[in-house]
């Protein structure tokens, strides 16, 4: 395969990593708004004295904990994914310029 090839399906790769990351990015806005309203809601049953038991804060709390660590390492993976791809597309650059010389 040239060099212009493979450049051409590792920037392929990166398009389609990167539209992965905005798709992640986005459910990652979904899943904090959905956060966001729970602790709203929370909040407002906590200061009206509704119903709501430590043990129901807790298990809300202890959800929102396990989805933002899972939400932390998939964007940590795919930001390492794109960080690879893009310094192989810099080397097949560098190295497209160095042979037309």
């Amino acid at each position: 395969m040239e060099n212009k090839e493979l450049l051409l399906a590792i920037t392929e790769l990166k398009s389609s990593l990167d539209k992965r990351f905005d798709d992640l990015e986005k459910l990652i806005d979904k899943r904090f708004d959905s956060v966001s309203e729970e602790l709203y809601k929370i909040r407002n049953s906590l200061s009206s004295g509704e119903g709501v038991t430590s043990e129901d804060f807790s298990g809300k709390i202890n959800s929102i904990e396990k989805e933002i660590k899972i939400l932390n390492l998939d964007v940590k993976y795919l930001a390492g994914k794109s960080g690879i791809l893009e310094m192989k597309i810099n080397g097949l650059e560098k190295s497209t310029l160095i042979d037309r010389h």
